[in-house]
C-alpha cells in the first residue's frame, strides 16, 4: 500500500503538470484563432474557456497520463529511487502497478464521459462564438426512418429543432400520408410539428370514390425515437456524438439495412483507442533501464515522448479515416489496436524476467 500511495502520488503530480500546460496552451491556441470573434459579455467568454477546456480533453490526456510516465521514470532514474525499489525487492510489475491502475481509471472515466453530453463541449464553445449557431447547422438532410421518408431544410441538433420538414409515409411501397410544418422540436422522445399540413391519400386509390384529404392540425407527434443526434452522427464530417447516441443511430442504420461503417468507426475511436494509453505505458516500463548509467536519459526520454506521440497520432488518424469512411474500421481500428494489445501483454509477461 505504501507503494501504490509513493509512486502514485509521484505519478499524479507529473500528469497533473503536464495536463495543466496542455490545457493552458490548447485554450490559448484557440484563444488567439477566436480574437476577433470574442462576444462582448465576460461570462460567455468564460464560459467559452470553460467549454473549450474541456473539449481539450480529448487530446490533453492521453499525453498527459504517456508524458507523466515518461517523467516518473525518468526522475527515478535520475535519483537512483527506482534501483532502490527495485534493490529492495519490489519487482517491475509492482512498481509499474500503480500507474497502470490510474492510467485504467482516468481512461473508463473518459469514456464514460464520452457517453454524455460532455462530448458536445466543442460544438457548445462554438455556438458561443457563432451566435447564430450556424457551424451546427445541417442543411437539405432527405432521409428514412422506418416507412417514412423526412426532409429537413434545416435542422440543428444541438438545440434539437428543424425548420421546413415534411415526412412521406409510404404503405407497402404506396404514398399514404405527406405531412408539411414550418418548423418542428424534439420533446420527450418525439419531434412535435407546429402549423402541420396533412394530407391524406385514399387507399385503395379508386375513380369515383373519395379523394385527397387535407387538414390542418396546429401540433403533430411523429417519429418517435428520432433523434436529431442520429442525423449528426450520419450526415455530419466530422461528427460529435456521445456514445449513447452513436449507439441509437446504429440500432436505426441496422433495421434500415444501410451502410453502418461510419458509426462502427466512431464507436470503436470512442471505447476502444483510449485503452492504448495503458499499452504504451507497458511498453515504455518494460524499456526503462534498472540503472542510470545503461542509457543516455536524455536521449532515452527524446524516444519515449516519440513513440508516446506517433502511437497517438498514428491511433488518432486511423480513427479519423475509418469514421470518414477511408478504411474498414474492423482494419483501420481493430487490427491496429489488437496488435498492440498483443505486443503490449507479451512485453508484460517478460516485464520481471529484465531483472
Amino acid at each position: 500500500m505504501r507503494l501504490w500511495v509513493f509512486v502514485g502520488s509521484y505519478y499524479l503530480k507529473f500528469c497533473l503538470t503536464i495536463l495543466i500546460a496542455l490545457e493552458f496552451f490548447f485554450i490559448g491556441i484557440d484563444s488567439l484563432q477566436y480574437a476577433e470573434k470574442f462576444p462582448s459579455a465576460a461570462n460567455l467568454i468564460v464560459l467559452f474557456f470553460v467549454y473549450d477546456g474541456l473539449y481539450a480533453l480529448n487530446y490533453t490526456l492521453p499525453i498527459s497520463l504517456l508524458l507523466g510516465l515518461v517523467l516518473f521514470y525518468i526522475a527515478f532514474i535520475r535519483s537512483n529511487q527506482y534501483t532502490a525499489l527495485l534493490a529492495i525487492g519490489y519487482s517491475i510489475k509492482q512498481v509499474l502497478a500503480p500507474m497502470l491502475a490510474i492510467n485504467l481509471f482516468f481512461i473508463v472515466v473518459f469514456i464514460g464521459l464520452n457517453a454524455t453530453p460532455f462530448v458536445y463541449m466543442q460544438e457548445k464553445a462554438e455556438s458561443i462564438i457563432y451566435k447564430d449557431n450556424a457551424a451546427n447547422i445541417s442543411e437539405n438532410l432527405l432521409v428514412k426512418y422506418n416507412d417514412d421518408y423526412v426532409y429537413f431544410e434545416k435542422i440543428n441538433p444541438l438545440l434539437q429543432n428543424a425548420q421546413n420538414i415534411k415526412i412521406f409515409t409510404l404503405q407497402e411501397g404506396v404514398l399514404r400520408t405527406f405531412a408539411q410544418a414550418s418548423s418542428a422540436v424534439f420533446e420527450d422522445r418525439y419531434w412535435v410539428l407546429h402549423g402541420v399540413t396533412l394530407s391524406t391519400l385514399p387507399f385503395p386509390l379508386t375513380l369515383g370514390q373519395q379523394g385527397l384529404q387535407v387538414q390542418k392540425l396546429p401540433i403533430l407527434k411523429t417519429l418517435k425515437g428520432f433523434r436529431p443526434k442520429v442525423l449528426d452522427t450520419i450526415y455530419q464530417n466530422k461528427p460529435a456524438v456521445s456514445i449513447t447516441d452513436a449507439i441509437r443511430s446504429l440500432h436505426v442504420l441496422y433495421h434500415q439495412h444501410a451502410d453502418t461503417k461510419k458509426i462502427r468507426g466512431f464507436l470503436y475511436v470512442s471505447i476502444l483507442l483510449p485503452f492504448f494509453v495503458p499499452l504504451t505505458a507497458i511498453l515504455i516500463a518494460y524499456y526503462t533501464p534498472n540503472l542510470a548509467r545503461y542509457e543516455n536519459l536524455a536521449l532515452l526520454s527524446l524516444k519515449f515522448i516519440l513513440l508516446s506521440l506517433i502511437l497517438w497520432g498514428l491511433f488518432f488518424a486511423l480513427g479519423k479515416f475509418s469514421i470518414s469512411g477511408m478504411f474498414l474500421p474492423e482494419v483501420g481500428i481493430l487490427m491496429p489496436f489488437l496488435t498492440l494489445l498483443g505486443i503490449a501483454l507479451y512485453h508484460y509477461n517478460k516485464l520481471n524476467t529484465r531483472l
